[in-house]
């Protein structure tokens, strides 16, 4: 498959495991509504636990995409070393 000049290689192989992700999540959040539906049970903990998990994959998504955004030669921002 031919990747579009403007988009990168990573971005597309890791597009699968963001909707596999996704939709796991989706369905956790679902699963955790419809069994306390049917009984006096309460979700909330279970909501809770998927929202935290949520921000976690959030903050490692973005601690990743700032990691690569560093320059790889070890240039400093004064202009290089020394």
């Amino acid at each position: 498959m031919a990747v579009p000049a403007g988009r990168s290689v990573a971005r597309e192989q890791g597009a699968t495991s963001d909707v596999v992700g996704a939709a796991v999540f989706v369905g956790c959040a679902l699963w955790a509504l419809v069994s306390a539906a049917g009984r006096e049970g309460r979700p909330e903990g279970v909501l809770l636990a998927l929202l935290a998990v949520a921000a976690g994959y959030t903050c490692g998504r973005i601690a990743g995409s700032l990691a690569t955004a560093r320059p790889a030669d070890g240039a400093t921002a004064e202009g290089g070393p020394g």
